[in-house]
């Protein structure tokens, strides 16, 4: 699983949580970072954050998509801005997390996602 969040420390906090709960995961600081690791045709699940500065969780999944790579994704927002729930929806997640989220719900969706 790829993990792809801007804040270092968060990052790694949920790195822990995921590695902990008995999943593999790696994970980038940015998605121009992810995309050049040339892993992500290869994930079984990702986790992105929506704001990300650049290039966002959102045109990540829309460009997978596009191109008929279907990964199951969990999306972590601190955004409430309007529309955003029903632009998430249309690319069907697994989850939308709003930070902060309790790492459960985390641990929940990844079950779901390579179960």
């Amino acid at each position: 699983m790829l993990l792809v969040d801007g804040d270092a420390s968060l990052r790694r906090a949920l790195a822990r949580s995921i590695q902990l709960a008995g999943f593999e995961v790696e994970p980038f600081a940015s998605i121009e970072a992810l995309a050049a690791s040339g892993r992500v045709e290869q994930a079984a699940c990702l986790v992105l954050d929506v704001d990300m500065p650049g290039i966002g969780g959102i045109e990540v999944s829309e460009a997978l998509i596009a191109s008929g790579c279907f990964i199951p994704t969990v999306f972590m927002t601190a955004s409430e801005r309007a529309g955003l729930e029903a632009q998430l929806a249309g690319l069907n997640p697994v989850a939308v997390l709003h930070k902060p989220f309790a790492k459960e719900h985390l641990i929940d969706a990844l079950s779901r996602a390579c179960g």
